[in-house]
C-alpha cells in the first residue's frame, strides 16, 4: 500500500513540543477511555476548535507502511482514521462523515493526535438525552449517515469494530443533523477471513461471539447499527447478553418498517443479517 504520510515523526523532543504548544492551545478534558484522553482545544492561529487526543505510547499500535519504496512504521489508529475518510490510498471513496485528522505529534512517552472538532456538536448519547424526542424521520436521517459512513469505511478497507452510539458525533444545532464518526482505537483491517479476538464494546459485541464463534466485519457491523438504533428508540442501554436472552419485543413508539429493520439487524444468525447496502435498500429508509 503506497501513500504519502503527513506525519514524518521528528527526533528532537524540545522540537515536537515547541510546535504542539505553538500550534495549538489546549483546554478541559472533555472524555476518557481505557487507553486515552482526549482534551477540548484550539488551533491558536485559527481559533478553529480542535479534539487532541493523548495516548500513552505502551498502547499504541503500529503498521507498516511503504510510501515510495521506503517503509515505515506508522500509528494504526491515525492510519485507520485517515483512510476511513477516504484521503490515502488511490481509487479510496471520499467519506465526509468521518471526523478531519489534523496533526500527530510523538513525544517521549505519549502519542498526540489532533482532529477537528466540530461546534455545536455531542455524541449519540448526550444527543440522544438532550433531545426529549427524536421524530423518527430523524432518526432515518441519522442513521442513514451512519449506515453509509460505515459502508464507504469498506469499501476502504477499514473496519471499526466499535460503533457505539459514543462513537458518533451529532450535530445538534441543524434542522438535519450531521454526524462524524470518531474514535478508530479499536479498529483493523477488512478481511475475508472471519475475525477471532474481539476487540471493542463488550455489551455490543455480536451474538456469534458470544457464543465463542468467530465473526465477520459486515455482520458485526450491522449488528451494533442495530444495537444503536435499538437504544436510539427505546433510551435503554443495550447488552447483547441481555437481549439474546430475552423474547423478542416489537416496540410501539416506532413504525412497523422500523421493527422490521431493527429485528433484521439483530438478527441473532450472522448470515440472516442483511448486508450495509441492503440495509440502505430497506423501505423504513426510503
Amino acid at each position: 500500500m503506497y501513500f504519502i504520510s503527513p506525519f514524518s515523526e521528528v527526533t528532537n523532543l524540545g522540537v515536537i513540543l515547541d510546535q504542539l504548544s505553538s500550534r495549538y492551545k489546549e483546554e478541559k478534558l472533555l472524555g476518557e477511555g481505557g487507553f486515552s484522553k482526549v482534551y477540548a482545544g484550539e488551533c491558536r492561529s485559527t481559533s478553529t476548535p480542535v479534539a487532541i487526543k493523548h495516548i500513552s505510547k505502551e498502547d499504541v499500535e503500529y503498521v507498516k507502511v511503504n510510501c515510495q519504496g521506503n517503509v515505515y512504521n506508522e500509528i494504526l489508529e491515525v492510519f485507520l482514521l485517515d483512510q476511513a475518510a477516504g484521503r490515502l490510498c488511490d481509487g479510496s471513496f471520499k467519506n465526509p462523515a468521518v471526523i478531519g485528522l489534523m496533526d500527530v505529534f510523538h513525544l517521549e512517552t505519549e502519542v498526540i493526535i489532533v482532529m477537528e472538532r466540530l461546534p455545536d456538536t455531542v455524541d449519540g448519547i448526550d444527543y440522544l438525552y438532550e433531545v426529549n424526542h427524536i421524530p423518527e424521520d430523524k432518526i432515518k436521517v441519522i442513521f442513514t449517515q451512519i449506515i453509509n459512513a460505515a459502508l464507504l469505511m469498506h469499501k476502504n478497507g477499514v473496519f471499526h469494530r466499535d460503533l457505539k452510539l459514543e462513537n458518533i458525533l451529532v450535530n445538534r444545532n441543524k434542522g438535519n443533523p450531521e454526524i462524524r464518526v470518531i474514535d478508530f482505537g479499536c479498529g483493523d483491517f477488512v478481511q475475508n477471513e472471519p475475525f477471532l479476538d474481539f476487540c471493542g464494546t463488550v455489551e455490543f459485541a455480536p451474538p456469534e461471539h458470544i457464543r465463542g464463534e468467530t465473526y465477520k466485519a459486515e455482520a458485526m457491523t450491522v449488528w451494533q447499527i442495530g444495537a444503536m438504533l435499538h437504544m436510539t428508540c427505546t433510551r435503554v442501554c443495550f447488552e447483547t447478553l441481555v437481549y439474546i436472552k430475552k423474547d423478542k419485543e416489537v416496540l410501539k413508539n416506532v413504525s412497523k418498517e422500523c421493527n422490521d429493520f431493527l429485528s433484521q439487524c439483530l438478527a441473532l444468525d450472522p448470515n440472516q443479517r442483511p448486508t450495509l447496502e441492503d440495509l440502505l435498500l430497506h423501505p423504513w429508509l426510503e
